[in-house]
Formats: structure tokens, sequence, C-alpha cells
């Protein structure tokens, strides 16, 4: 009976993975994420709903923080080794102050660094958003109004790369997912119904496991069907090379491409289908784009 009463505490996660895992609430002055040990390092597992990690968008399941800063003027943190405690001791503080990140995600295996404003619990408000360095400051006061020609990168050295070419046409890359017709769904279901059956092989020596095996296991082949999802809209782009090659600006925070995308784009035809092909490779641009609304 123990065993179902750890799985239903999702130690099964670290059986299945090798993982340590931390997934209690987020104390005082956190981003609110939930972490797990994965490859020496704290892997985002889960964003929490109204976390500082959710509103700023540039925050991804399956990125590893490679290191922390616990503020942007301080030393890199190396995360190696570091127990989840000693991690999350890293990333936390006071509420209202900034730390900065250093991530890079499985997928793309591109290293970023991003800056966010720790809230209460790690709760989000208007205190704690900040669209890359711009936004609202620990005092609440408005920055600077922000030009949004500045937002863009032109070249494709960023990590989000646009939709749009520097001649307002929409990129190659982009125009190959629409032809392809690439949708997530048919990623999800598959992944959901493969995790379903691994759960209850799993589980079949556990007394009333078969049950617990494949809801669990349900539960997380939706997620990584998701994921397979975003491989399969990648490679229907043309794979990561031919995506940056035919790329000509990007963007240093999702953010900052959702805001130069709706003002600059967002009356255009084809807007819907060129946002509905880069989401598929951006999941956190729907998120950010409703933002701007």
């Amino acid at each position: 009976m123990k065993a179902i009463l750890h799985v239903l505490g999702f130690v099964l996660l670290v059986q299945l993975t090798g993982c340590a895992s931390s997934l209690s609430p987020a104390g005082s002055g956190a981003i609110g994420a939930g972490l797990v040990k994965h490859r020496g390092y704290p892997m985002v597992v889960r964003i929490n709903p109204g976390s500082v990690a959710e509103q700023s968008g540039q925050i991804l399941l399956g990125d590893l923080i490679l290191a922390a800063a616990p503020t942007p003027e301080s030393q890199w943190v190396i995360l190696k080794g570091y127990g989840l405690n000693q991690a999350i001791h890293v990333i936390r503080g006071e509420p209202y102050t900034r730390v900065k990140l250093k991530l890079m995600n499985n997928q793309d295996s591109q290293e970023r660094e991003v800056v966010l404003i720790r809230g209460p619990e790690g709760r989000a408000s208007e205190l704690t958003y900040l669209e890359g360095q711009k936004g609202l400051d620990t005092q609440g006061e408005t920055a600077a109004p922000v030009n949004i020609a500045d937002l863009v990168i032109s070249d494709n050295s960023g990590p989000y790369l646009s939709p749009y070419t520097s001649d307002g046409v929409t990129a190659e890359w982009v125009n190959k997912a629409i032809n392809t017709k690439m949708g997530e769904a048919t990623g999800s279901a598959v992944g959901a119904a493969a995790g379903a059956y691994a759960g209850r092989k799993l589980m079949e020596n556990v007394p009333g496991g078969g049950f617990f095996g494949s809801f669990l296991g349900g539960m997380a082949g939706s997620k990584s069907g998701k994921a397979v999802g975003r491989d399969a809209a990648i490679k229907a782009s043309g794979g990561w090379e031919y995506i940056r090659a035919t790329s000509d600006q990007s963007f240093h925070s999702v953010g900052d491409m959702a805001r130069w995308l709706v003002n600059t784009h967002g009356g255009s035809a084809n807007f819907k289908d060129v946002i509905d092909a880069a989401s598929h490779v951006y999941p956190d641009l729907q998120p950010a784009l409703a933002r701007q609304r």
C-alpha cells in the first residue's frame, strides 16, 4: 500500500526518471516553479498558475537551470551537483527583488538568460511584471516607454526567431509549417496512450497499481506527447538549422516577440495562421500574446 501512496505523492517521478524531486509549494520570494533534479541540474517540471514563472512567459517546462545569480549584478552560482534545497536557496530571496537565471531547454539545447522579479510565495502581481529588462521596477514605477522597433534584434542571434522577415513577409520556416498543416493534438493523444500503457505495465505487479499506473502514466504521457508535438512541429518547419537560416530577425524574450508581433503584424490577413504555426515551435508564445490583449 505504501507504494501506491508514494505514487499519489509523485514519488513515481523519481523512480521512472532517476531524478530527485521538489514539488512543495513555493516559499517567500520565489518564482513559482516545481523542480526535479535531472542530469545534475534543477529542471522545471511545473509552472504554477498565477506565478512569476507563468507571468514572465520565459520559463518553459523542461528548462534546466544551469546557474543562478541571486541579483542580476552578482556572480553566477553554477547549480550542477547542488541538491534541490541548496539550489532553491540560491534562487529564492526577498519578495520583489530580482534574480537572474541561466537556462537551457532539452528541446533546443540553447542557453539563454532571463531576469525575474521574485513574488511572495511565487505569486505574480504588477510589481513582479518585467518585460526582459523593461516593464515595472521593484518599486512598481513605470519604466520609460518602449519603442516597438527596439524590441527586435536585426539578425537571428536571439533565442526567439521571428516568424516574419525584415521585409515584412512570412519566414520560409513558417510557410513550410503552414503547408504541412502541423498540429500538436495528435502528438498529445499518442503520448497519452503510450504513457498510460507504460504506466499499466509498470504497475502490473503492484496490488491496485493498474488503475494508478494508467492514470498517472496517461498524465505523464500527455505532457510527453506535447513535447513530441513540438518536436514534430520543429521538424515540419525544417528543423532548427533551417528555422534559423530562414530567419533574419529575433528577440531576447517571448514577451518582446509577442509585443512586436501584435503591434507590427497584428492586422495582417495571415496573422492567425502565422501565430498558430509559430506557437507550435514556441508554446509560450500564446500566453505571451494573451497578455498583450
